[in-house]
């Protein structure tokens, strides 16, 4: 190991004699020392917003849905398959409905699906036009059963093929959970699913997929299921029962939230046949057949117990992004002693399709990693080291640091759409927002939105996402039209 650490030093400080990509292809990018700082002149700003109002659209994901993904699609990179905001969004439209609290926003066709039944008056789904933000219809029956007046409650909404809509719903009294199918044209209940299992769910490709576990079977199951979730597709049954010390500081969910793209299902979980102890391993899974297609299993040692036992390092949650599976992975500068922090973070790409490692970021000694996005060609990152907070620019073709900027340290990496990302900062009781170029780092624009009842950066962050749960999500999403619709404690809004 030692021999191979100096070789990558002999390689960096040859500096132009070597490539970035030859550096990234031994297994770790570039160094950063000399990385270009984002220019924020004018005329800096007007080339990148010219550029980015030529460039062709691209695929976003390999993600054929027409309604919204609560992270923009099933790849999970918080990137959404929208033209970019290239100038300060303004409020559109506001609305208060009367309710306190409400769910996360579902867009479909030219409607905003939300509400709450912890209202004042107009309780249940609403349907808000995207255009005036009135409402075109509204179900109220739902909060009349289950003891849910009065509840928020966390309910999911999911697309079906036959372009309806199923609301996920639990009851507040300990009653099954409603599987409601919504015409979303006619405003009004059509039917309701009676799952074979119920667990939580989450739906790539028209499939549903639901975690379950038995203890006499000592496994962990994932079951896809037809649209209407009656059908069994088929069960991968690898995985070990969930851990049941949740103080244990090293406690993870045994499966993870997942990510899904082309055809393949990614998620990192400790599997049946790892010598111990067992970490969380990133699995791709045939959307098809439910047979692994390959498994990550490069975790380096990052704790050493005092019993002489090796723990090696978590695979987190995955998001897809480039072609390329993206983990983040500990312990690169070496293994601590039990009850330390991890020594050295970083990200690692691996090819979507096979497996094979592409390329892996430097760890820098005392980085935290807090947050990753993608933007185009880049994968932005929110990192700290001590109390300084940067984003840092990494191309997603090969891991070589692009850009980096400081910023305050209350900054927060929200999501982008078209090659543009956003992030905001509470200022006293408002947020400033701002959209930056990915492929520059290049500040593009700046505005203030009053912050009364607005949770505009919350649950954005990728360890926010509810490990292998029916997660509500943010509260705003990014429409086709590249407009964000979001909602309040107390209404909705339209930003464009």
């Amino acid at each position: 190991m030692q021999n191979r650490w100096l070789f990558l030093g002999i390689l960096l400080a040859l500096g132009a004699a070597t490539s970035p990509s030859v550096i990234a292809r031994q297994g770790v990018s570039p160094a950063v020392a000399g990385t270009t700082a984002p220019d924020d002149s004018p005329a800096s700003r007007d080339a990148a917003i010219a550029r980015l109002r030529a460039a062709t659209p691209t695929e976003v994901c390999g993600d054929a849905s027409k309604m919204s993904r609560v992270y923009g699609t099933t790849c999970a990179s918080r990137e959404f398959p929208a033209p970019p905001l290239l100038a300060a969004p303004t409020i559109a439209w506001e609305t208060k409905p009367g309710w306190w609290g409400a769910w996360s926003p579902f867009l479909v066709g030219d409607l905003v699906l939300t509400g709450s039944c912890n209202n004042d008056g107009g309780e249940g789904v609403s349907a808000l036009d995207m255009k005036t933000g009135q409402v075109r219809w509204r179900i109220s029956d739902i909060c009349r059963v289950g003891s849910r007046r009065g509840s928020m409650g966390v309910v999911s909404f999911f697309e079906l093929p036959s372009g309806e809509v199923l609301l996920i719903y639990p009851r507040e009294n300990g009653k099954p959970t409603d599987y409601y199918v919504i015409d979303v044209k006619a405003g009004r209940i059509v039917r309701s699913l009676k799952p074979l299992r119920q667990g939580p769910t989450q739906e790539a490709e028209g499939t549903f997929i639901i975690v379950t576990q038995s203890t006499a079977a000592n496994s962990s199951y994932i079951n896809a299921f037809s649209a209407d979730m009656a059908r069994l597709l088929w069960q991968n049954d690898g995985f070990r029962l969930a851990m049941t010390d949740n103080l244990d500081p090293r406690y993870r969910p045994t499966l993870s939230a997942p990510a899904a793209s082309g055809g393949i299902l990614y998620r990192t979980a400790r599997s049946k046949d790892q010598p111990e102890p067992p970490t969380r391993q990133l699995h791709a899974i045939d959307m098809q057949t439910g047979k692994t297609l390959w498994r990550h299993t490069n975790q380096p040692p990052v704790e050493r117990s005092g019993s002489n036992t090796i723990y090696r390092s978590d695979d987190e949650l995955p998001m897809v992004a480039g072609g390329h599976a993206i983990i983040k992975v500990y312990g690169l500068l070496g293994v601590v002693g039990s009850g330390r922090t991890p020594n050295g973070e970083s990200l690692r790409a691996l090819d979507a399709r096979t497996g094979e490692m592409r390329w892996t970021t430097a760890a820098i000694a005392g980085q935290v990693i807090i947050n990753r996005v993608a933007a185009g060609r880049i994968l932005v990152t929110e990192v700290q080291q001590g109390d300084a907070r940067q984003l840092w620019g990494y191309r997603l073709a090969d891991g070589a640091l692009a850009w980096r900027r400081p910023v305050p340290k209350g900054t927060r990496l929200l999501a982008s759409s078209g090659g543009v990302f956003y992030v905001s900062e509470r200022v006293g009781d408002d947020f400033r927002l701002q959209g930056l170029d990915g492929d520059t780092g290049t500040l593009l624009w700046t505005t203030r939105i009053p912050g009364h009842n607005l949770l505009l950066d919350e649950q954005w962050g990728i360890q926010d996402a509810r490990s292998g749960t029916t997660a509500q999500g943010p509260s705003w999403r990014i429409g086709r039209d590249g407009a964000i619709y979001g909602v309040t404690l107390t209404g909705a809004f339209k930003l464009q």
